[in-house]
């Protein structure tokens, strides 16, 4: 799987590190901290493959390089009860809208690999502070996240396209980055 990720400025990052941390000191989850080369992000698309990742690096590098960095505020915690996982959502702007639709059409040709979760109009932006966790647990993180949440305004400096790597039991292990671009 390959996914097409955006990245932050460096103290949300930290910030985003930090509950990831806190999470696994106090036993409730360690699934985001122990994803080798994992940055929080938000995702524009999950591939469950692509046919040329080579020529896919030359078009993100290319359409990337006039793409401006834009501002997002998380201001609420959430979780997706069916797949156990908790995030921090940005409020939804019209600029980060663009972005998703605009990138989806400018790599259209690779709809048939993209998952449904990522697609215009069905696309829930988030960035995961945990995942696949029990009902219990997702409770419990979300207690724990709630008390040392305060709304966070940060700007997306990068992009990138990750190789997202799984162990025999489906769990993420890795998301070596392919690509990393700079925003304008």
């Amino acid at each position: 799987m390959y996914a097409v990720e955006l990245y932050f400025a460096a103290p949300f990052e930290q910030y985003v590190r930090e509950l990831w941390k806190g999470l696994n000191d106090e036993g409730l989850t360690s699934n985001m901290d122990e994803i080798k080369f994992n940055r929080p992000h938000v995702s524009l698309s999950v591939y469950s493959q692509l046919p040329d990742a080579e020529s896919v690096i030359q078009r993100l590098v290319a359409y990337f390089q006039n793409v401006s960095s834009i501002e997002m505020k998380f201001a609420s915690l959430a979780a997706f009860p069916t797949t156990g996982t908790l995030f921090m959502n940005p409020c939804v702007t019209r600029e980060l809208i663009d972005l998703h639709t605009q990138y989806h059409d400018a790599f259209q040709d690779f709809h048939e690999y993209a998952s449904m979760y990522y697609i215009p109009g069905n696309w829930n932006p988030h960035c995961t502070l945990a995942f696949q966790l029990s009902p219990d647990q997702l409770m419990e993180a979300m207690k724990f996240c709630y008390g040392r949440f305060s709304p966070q305004i940060t700007t997306v400096t990068e992009a990138g396209l990750v190789k997202l790597e799984f162990d025999q039991n489906h769990k993420c292990v890795s998301s070596t980055p392919m690509e990393i671009i700079r925003l304008v």
